[in-house]
């Protein structure tokens, strides 16, 4: 073996920095920038020259959903990572149970050695490891105290009725004179008037999208420099609703709109609107509160779109069926025929899917100008996707070895097309990494000489993480791709056993569409030679999709 291959076999020194809101934004200590200096410096002091930067930036420790540490673990999982080192217990989470299960139980499975600096844990020497659970108990026990303290200082200042954080409705600005108040935003007020003037002369909400959308309103306070731009005006049923419903237009304050259900949990309950804790008069309305109000009773007033006229079709293409134009879902729509539901022209009944069809949904909500339709037919949409089912099993039962052939040759042919390119993009991406870590080096170098002013070094060390962290995630696509490569005997082998247990059905079920489609891309209405054509692909699981063979 070669003095290259053995250094590539070896293992890396995973320096692990994390931190976020809770930890304070005065707390110079525990900034990144200080975490990569201390982990760099006893990384190279121990004699662990290869290293590399995880850093999740404004993460809390009670969940351990953050992509630097998911790419952690899936990079430990690969064999890839020999040791972790954070500052201290806490910097790897703050949930005990979480983290005690990765110290404890994931790092010593995996033979990973884990190293707190500040703490003095060290799995390898057992080092202080039997107070690490009190520890991370104590850490956790510090998260849930100050996530209750910050949830009950905003409960409290919102029940104040001080604007709290976040974007401020459309048509309200900040006060800059007063922290929490709320006033007229010039440009977009007009908008939300406008919005319930509409409304008030009995428009819906459909119809006041669609006009505000012909007047090329734009959905959000950023100023553009560019031409239209759809989705820069994309109004929509659901956002007008909205603004119809929102009590800041007349003044008041809506205390909160959801509960959450835990402490360490990241979902909510939805409050129910005659729940709401209101507190009228707060700042200046865009609409009177009389006006409001009976904004409100139309809205409640008016039955549902679909009332009496609900379609009877069951949607079994939901969440896979695509538009192949613009990459939005296809909605179903239900094709009125009469009160009898017979056939116009054979006076025959009709059977609920022979009177659905799928619709692009950008088509629907922003009209021709944005997409076309793409509609197809239920019935026909359903009647392709069986066939191609039925055809490819009895492929694969009839001759498992030229099927397996004739799909792992052109997965070949599409992974391997861009190998070589997709190396040196990721050689490339990691040079750069490397040269933003020398770099970074030399500027605290200048800030500790005097050269370089606090201000400035911190600006430039914020804008070269924001290009690491970018790069990682390109890396770890990267990776991905060229791992499939590897994986696509596996998938295919896979696939087959799939499609052969469906070569006898006669009907579709949603457990069928799941295991075996990942997607159906539906192309627009086209004329070749006088006759309408549209093409439809199925991409199937492990595989991707399958062409029709071509005599």
């Amino acid at each position: 073996m070669s003095r290259k291959n053995h250094l590539s076999n070896q293992k890396i020194t995973a320096l692990y920095c994390r931190i976020s809101l809770d930890d304070g934004s005065q707390n110079e200590s525990m900034s990144i920038s200080n975490q990569k200096l201390m982990l760099k410096d006893y990384a190279e002091k121990n004699g662990m020259p290869r290293y590399e930067y995880y850093v999740d930036d404004g993460y809390t420790g009670r969940n351990f959903n953050r992509p630097s540490f998911k790419r952690l673990i899936a990079d430990i999982e690969a064999g890839k990572v020999g040791c972790v080192i954070t500052k201290d217990l806490s910097r790897l989470g703050r949930n005990y149970i979480e983290a005690g299960s990765y110290i404890e139980i994931f790092f010593p499975k995996h033979n990973v050695r884990y190293i707190a600096v500040t703490d003095g844990v060290d799995s390898l020497t057992r080092q202080e490891m039997d107070i690490t659970p009190f520890k991370n108990i104590l850490n956790d026990m510090y998260s849930r105290d100050i996530s209750k303290k910050v949830l009950a200082g905003r409960m409290t200042r919102s029940r104040q009725g001080k604007f709290g954080g976040g974007q401020p409705p459309l048509g309200l600005m900040r006060d800059p004179e007063e922290r929490g108040h709320l006033i007229l935003d010039p440009d977009t007020a007009p908008t939300i008037r406008k919005i319930y003037d509409l409304a008030l002369n009995g428009w819906g909400c459909m119809r006041i999208a669609k006009q505000l959308m012909e007047d090329k309103i734009p959905i959000t306070r950023v100023k553009s420099n560019t031409e239209c731009d759809v989705n820069y005006y994309s109004w929509g049923s659901a956002r007008i609703s909205h603004i119809l419903r929102n009590p800041f237009y007349k003044g008041a304050h809506l205390v909160c709109r959801t509960h959450q259900k835990g402490i360490r949990s990241n979902t909510y309950d939805i409050i129910p609107r005659e729940e709401w804790e209101v507190l009228e008069g707060c700042h200046e309305a865009i609409v009177s509160p009389e006006d409001w109000e009976k904004v409100q009773e139309l809205i409640d007033r008016r039955p549902p779109i679909m009332e009496g006229n609900a379609c009877p079709f069951y949607n079994l293409f939901h969440g896979i069926i695509y538009c192949a134009t613009c990459g939005k879902s296809m909605q179903v729509r239900y094709e009125k025929v009469g009160r009898t539901g017979k056939n116009r022209f054979t006076g025959e009944e009709r059977e609920p899917i022979d009177k659905a069809y799928y619709i692009c949904q950008t088509y629907n909500r922003l009209g021709k100008d944005a997409c076309t339709s793409h509609k197809v037919e239920a019935r026909d949409l359903y009647n392709l996707v069986l066939k191609d089912i039925q055809e490819l099993a009895a492929m694969a039962l009839k001759d498992v070895e030229s099927f397996y052939q004739r799909i792992s040759s052109r997965m070949e042919r599409r992974y391997l097309a861009d190998a070589s390119e997709m190396e040196k993009e990721r050689e490339r991406l990691e040079a750069r990494n490397r040269e933003i870590d020398d770099m970074f080096l030399n500027l605290y170098t200048d800030k500790a000489k005097g050269i370089l002013s606090e201000q400035r070094f911190v600006k430039l060390t914020a804008a070269m993480e924001r290009e690491q962290e970018e790069n990682q995630k390109q890396l770890k696509e990267l990776t991905l791709s060229l791992r499939r490569s590897n994986e696509q005997e596996s998938d295919v082998r896979t696939f087959i056993r799939e499609i052969r247990q469906y070569a006898t059905i006669q009907e579709l079920d949603e457990g069928i569409l799941n295991r075996l489609i990942s997607r159906i891309l539906v192309g627009e209405v086209k004329k070749v030679d006088g006759e309408k054509f549209q093409e439809i692909k199925i991409i199937y699981n492990f595989v991707g999709e399958i062409p029709a063979v071509t005599e």
